[in-house]
């Protein structure tokens, strides 16, 4: 089982990720049943703090680098991360490691870990769609933790709005991440005229966001391993984007431990009549992972 102490056993590395957050397995079995005393996160937008603007610097010297066919994608190591999480005393993440947990439910949502099929969907993107594709586009990193492949969306010309369930991981991941990845010729005032950052449970998000953006494209990967929230999930999906957008989602086909799947979301998929759907990317090393387009 894992623990949420950022190291990945010597078989699980990537050798063109190398990355300390880098995750290959399901979510933690310590992912308990939820219970009615579990209260959502509320939705708020996140705003980069005048701290993390004074620390780009530092940041850029405690990065991997992930070069794709045409972009390079940078982000923070997990252990420079980690003391920052332990000196935070009311951090989300910590109580996570505390609990030696990948999930704390109503409370953390694994979002410190890059997961396996971020890797799947930032190659494919790499592979299928060219620059121009992506220019003035408005995409939704949705459940982004450190929010790869929106800024990959950004660097291909994209407009784009990062969620998360937790505030934290926005303020201390997801945005260090986005600012190693300018560079110092763009002003900052112009970036952030681009990006957005917003955190939440999805159903607060979507009533937050309500009569803002619609999405021309919307990320998101390893979000449906629990099943109580897939159909919450999919209602966010339906709402946020345009008629003629498309999802592009990512997941195991099990996730052991937790209980949810790509059959039991295909399965709702198919219930629900809302989307058409096409599995575009397959994988069957280990637990079977697949790309789907959803329209």
């Amino acid at each position: 089982m894992f623990k949420f102490d950022f190291r990945v056993d010597e078989c699980d590395k990537d050798d063109n990720f190398n990355d300390t957050f880098y995750q290959k397995d399901s979510p933690s079995c310590l992912y308990q049943e939820e219970t009615s005393s579990l209260n959502c996160h509320e939705a708020t937008e996140i705003l980069p703090s005048q701290s993390i603007l004074d620390n780009i610097d530092v940041y850029r010297l405690q990065c991997h680098t992930k070069i794709l066919k045409n972009v390079c994608i940078s982000h923070l190591s997990g252990g420079f991360l980690l003391e920052d999480i332990r000196n935070a005393s009311n951090s989300d993440i910590k109580k996570a490691h505390e609990q030696h947990s990948d999930l704390v439910p109503g409370v953390y949502e694994g979002g410190a870990k890059i997961w396996e099929c971020t890797d799947d969907v930032l190659n494919f993107m790499a592979e299928k769609y060219s620059q121009d594709w992506w220019t003035r586009k408005r995409v939704l990193d949705l459940g982004c933790g450190a929010g790869l492949l929106g800024i990959y969306a950004y660097k291909q010309g994209a407009r784009v709005d990062f969620q998360d369930y937790n505030k934290d991981v926005l303020q201390e991941i997801t945005i260090p991440n986005l600012l190693i990845n300018i560079t110092e010729q763009i002003p900052l005032e112009e970036v952030f005229e681009n990006v957005k950052f917003y955190s939440g449970d999805w159903s607060k998000w979507t009533e937050f966001c309500k009569g803002s953006y619609i999405y021309d494209v919307i990320l998101t990967s390893e979000t449906i391993y629990n099943p109580r929230n897939q159909e919450k999930l999919l209602r966010c999906l339906k709402d946020k984007l345009k008629l003629n957008g498309v999802v592009i989602l990512a997941a195991k086909t099990h996730y052991f431990g937790v209980g949810g799947g790509l059959h039991q979301f295909e399965a709702l998929l198919n219930s629900e009549k809302c989307f058409d759907y096409q599995i575009v990317w397959t994988s069957c090393e280990g637990v079977s992972r697949q790309i789907l387009l959803l329209t």
